[in-house]
């Protein structure tokens, strides 16, 4: 009977560094693989009734540390959300471009100013009033453009949500099933660790949109909750809804009804919802619902500002009260009472634009005039009321800022714009160090491969010492069977 136990001990000594060689050679092939869990075999001696009969796996363990890897995610969900957010602040500040830069706001308000006095030391100059006619279709033209980029980020943001609520239900989806399979494997005894790595990864994905939190179960299931306390996947999956809104414009708001909220299983969720602190998702919520919005409104109120400025009753009394001076609305006759939007419909008053049927001799007479008055060339009234309106002090039309000439108020707006850029940039590196070093942490938790060789060795000699006790007792029964 003690040999059939040798044998029966020796051949469990080789299933089992059979089964680890196959682990170490799957740990070495998935060394470079994301979201692989080194796999390490667990064993204990076999008893059958009171005597040992050689050893036995115990399972299979995952190597995962719960807390860096928590860590880690929240770090990259943090990263997601600076790397959308530092892509606006980026574009916009770019799009308004530097005091000294050409085509910058700033500097296009500056040449309306030197076009004006060069204008008025020459008022009979065409050539001249050209350029002021020139400069301030600039300006109109680089509002627009202004404009246009907040309602394609605006629009982006709103596509991105979109995109990124979709990802995610599929994802839940997804996790959900895993971890209905996982416990199947479980509890049959089979080896789920392919599927952890899998559900890893997907969890993974996850974070990276919204902040959330993964529960273990002791069934092998995990539950993905929300850091707002909403339960994303446990048996089931919740589901996200939203309506995508095509190119919202500048009145577009959640408070209108013009722009949908995010919802959970039917529940809206708020932008400052403790589900958005982190991820991809609450960054491009904040751009369309929040920061464009504030951007937008920066850029109104200076195209009021300069509209307000040239259409002053004592400026030009040629014109009608409330009739629109240098700068005029497009298809409009004064200004509207709500001025969200001005930035995209400030233009040139037509009646100063040659190419809208006007003529850039009312710069130096009079915008309300129908025809030229003969023999005042020379006058320079109006293009000097016209250079002292851009650069007296006054107050932007909301009131909320200090008496500034034209010029100064466009330079706070890029210095606001600036001052948010390096912020975000800043908080980008120190997330992106964070980030870095919970990489190197983690992939120093991964595959070891002179480890995994070194196991290998020892498997071998493992091995090779069972297949030597399997000939010795084989020996031994060739010799009782060869007794006579």
């Amino acid at each position: 009977m003690s040999l059939s136990l040798s044998l029966s001990a020796a051949l469990s000594g080789l299933s089992l560094t059979a089964r680890g060689t196959q682990l170490v050679a799957d740990n070495i092939a998935n060394a470079q693989t994301e979201g692989y869990g080194v796999r390490a075999l667990t064993q204990a001696a076999r008893v059958t009734g009171l005597e040992g009969s050689g050893v036995m796996s115990t399972g299979i363990t995952r190597d995962v540390d719960p807390m860096l890897l928590a860590d880690l995610r929240h770090a990259k969900a943090l990263k997601s959300q600076d790397d959308v957010l530092s892509d606006f602040w980026t574009r916009i500040e770019s799009v308004f471009g530097m005091p000294d830069e050409p085509g910058g706001l700033t500097n296009l308000i500056n040449a309306l100013e030197v076009s004006l006095q060069h204008a008025a030391t020459q008022p009979d100059s065409d050539a001249l009033l050209h350029k002021v006619s020139q400069a301030a279709t600039d300006i109109a033209r680089s509002f627009a453009t202004l404009n246009d980029t907040l309602k394609v980020q605006r629009d982006t943001a709103d596509s991105g949500i979109a995109n990124d609520v979709g990802a995610l239900n599929q994802s839940l989806r997804a996790i959900a099933d895993l971890n209905d399979k996982i416990q199947k494997q479980t509890l049959l005894g089979g080896a789920p660790e392919s599927l952890m790595d899998a559900r890893q990864r997907l969890i993974n994905d996850v974070s990276s949109i919204v902040s959330i939190r993964e529960i273990p179960r002791n069934d092998g299931r995990v539950m993905v909750m929300g850091q707002d306390g909403s339960i994303l996947v446990d048996r089931t999956a919740a589901q996200f809804g939203f309506v995508r809104t095509q190119a919202p414009g500048p009145g577009d708001t959640i408070e209108n009804g013009a722009l949908s909220h995010v919802t959970l299983n039917g529940r809206n969720l708020h932008s400052e919802n403790a589900l958005f602190s982190a991820g991809r998702l609450g960054a491009l919520l904040e751009i369309r619902d929040i920061i464009a919005p504030t951007v937008q409104n920066q850029l109104d109120t200076r195209a009021q500002d300069l509209i307000t400025r040239f259409s002053q009753p004592d400026l030009d009394p040629s014109l009608a009260p409330g009739a629109f001076g240098l700068f005029s609305m497009a298809n409009m006759s004064g200004l509207p009472a709500d001025l969200t939007g001005s930035a995209g419909q400030i233009r040139l008053n037509p009646m100063a634009d040659p190419g809208s049927g006007g003529a850039v001799w009312r710069l130096r007479h009079g915008l309300g005039l129908s025809t030229e008055p003969l023999g005042m060339t020379l006058d320079n009234t109006l293009l000097s009321k016209m250079l002292g309106a851009l650069n007296t002090p006054s107050p932007l039309p909301a009131g909320t800022h200090a008496a500034k000439p034209a010029a100064a108020h466009a330079s706070d707006a890029l210095s606001m714009i600036a001052a948010k850029r390096l912020a975000q940039d800043q908080r980008g590196a120190v997330n992106m160090a964070r980030v870095s070093a919970l990489e190197d942490a983690f992939a120093a938790r991964g595959v070891d491969t002179d480890a995994e060789l070194s196991k290998l060795l020892v498997l071998e000699q493992a091995y090779a010492a069972n297949a030597r006790v399997i000939a010795t007792v084989d020996a031994m029964w060739r010799s009782l069977l060869e007794i006579r």
